[in-house]
């Protein structure tokens, strides 16, 4: 049973992440240089990540991505936050230990991993504080 219901908590985090992008805001971005809160408690897979990128840069139900693509689309701008900006990552032992590298069964294919989001992040000039 707990495996299926992480499996289903899962799915309804990657539908809440699409939801929020039919309700994203289309006010100008956020400044550069401007500083982000992301709570990581409960970034215990990637769609976890995504629903709290959103909510730290657009608010509670907020959108910034809810795959890799449309993560990197938000990155460039239009989606509410205008890069180089700092994340402020609070609680980031939470994605450490669950974003691991593996096979991913729900994607088919390799796991996102905590470093591979780092990474990306980087490569956009998000300035990361682990906290």
């Amino acid at each position: 049973m707990g495996s299926a219901r992480r499996a289903y908590e899962r799915e309804l985090r990657h539908h809440w992440a699409g939801l929020a992008l039919t309700h994203r805001s289309t006010g100008p971005d956020r400044p550069a240089g401007t500083t982000y809160h992301l709570d990581g408690r409960f970034v215990t897979d990637v769609e976890g990540f995504y629903c709290a990128i959103g909510e730290a840069i657009n608010g509670p139900g907020g959108h910034f991505g809810w795959n890799l693509d449309a993560l990197e689309d938000c990155l460039r701008g239009r989606f509410g936050a205008q890069t180089p900006f700092r994340l402020v990552w609070h609680d980031p032992t939470v994605a450490r230990e669950h974003l691991a590298p593996g096979y991913d069964r729900h994607r088919l294919g390799p796991a996102v991993t905590f470093e591979y989001l780092q990474d990306m992040l980087a490569a956009h000039q998000v300035e990361i504080d682990l906290h």
